[in-house]
């Protein structure tokens, strides 16, 4: 899956130990990246702002891999246009510090609060499925996969976001597109016959960048809001996927992981430098 920890043995790649989560996080993404610190970049712009490709820097300087995030967008209001332009989809960063999710738009009390920053520690950000009003429909970062719920547009920025990333499971594929138009496609290796990567459509909720660029998950990885349908926990990890590199090149191109999506390392820094929080992730058989 995508990131995990360095308590990891080989034999459970792409799975986070409990002891790695309980070090940096109380939650971990279930690929085996230790998760560290993170540093924020400033937030602005128009009601409605394009985003812009994520920048990575350097947050601590640590004997464990740690990662940074970025993010863009200003306060939302009832306003909004119902549709984001062609190409493009919505995506919403929470601006308080904890986000109350609805069942239904103006209903009088939330089902349940999400915290921001997330369990990792990045800006709560979610895709946004639809708009009604002063209200937005937005998919959750939890089981069941695909999940969605609603949360006023005054709890959050907005922002269009014109990429998409496709998964072909079959062809051992990833492909990223902007504004509709196919970008680039990487051969990927993808979850074995045993811990198979979920299908669905789920978007990215972080960007991560790694300290040893040389480990087993590479320079980069993209957590996603998926979850596995194998690991419901491994040792305290949620069994979150994402997309990472890794220092096993001959892998890339068979079915290899726990169910995350292996990338070569130059083709994961090259993906990370365009993809922000946010952009949908669809990953197909």
């Amino acid at each position: 899956m995508g990131a995990g920890g360095a308590a990891a043995s080989a034999a459970n790649l792409d799975v986070v130990p409990s002891l790695v989560g309980r070090l940096v996080a109380p939650a971990a993404v279930a690929c085996a990246v230790v998760l560290a610190a993170i540093s924020l970049l400033p937030t602005g712009g128009p009601a409605v702002a394009p985003r812009s490709a994520p920048r990575h820097h350097p947050v601590l300087h640590l004997n464990l891999p740690a990662f940074s995030f970025t993010n863009q967008g200003a306060a939302a209001d009832d306003g909004i246009p119902p549709s984001p332009p062609a190409g493009s989809v919505y995506v919403a960063t929470a601006t308080v510090p904890s986000l109350p999710v609805y069942a239904s738009p103006r209903a009088l009390s939330s089902e349940q609060s999400l915290a921001n920053p997330n369990p990792l520690g990045a800006p709560l950000t979610l895709l946004v499925d639809a708009v009604q009003g002063g209200w937005l429909q937005v998919y959750l970062p939890e089981r069941p996969n695909e999940a969605t719920g609603w949360v006023t547009a005054t709890n959050v920025t907005l922002a269009t976001d014109a990429y998409r990333i496709t998964v072909d499971l079959g062809a051992r594929q990833v492909s990223l597109y902007r504004d509709g138009t196919k970008l680039v496609t990487d051969s990927a290796a993808v979850g074995a016959p045993d811990s198979p990567t979920p299908t669905g459509h789920f978007f990215v909720t972080e960007d991560l960048q790694l300290t040893d660029p040389s480990g087993p998950y590479g320079p980069y990885a993209l957590g996603l809001s998926g979850f596995s349908n194998t690991y419901y926990s491994f040792e305290g990890g949620p069994g979150q996927i994402a997309i990472h590199g890794t220092n096993q090149p001959w892998v890339i191109g068979g079915y290899a992981s726990h169910g995350c999506v292996r990338l070569t390392n130059p083709d994961i820094a090259a993906l990370v430098q365009q993809v922000p929080a946010g952009t949908p992730v669809d990953i197909v058989n």
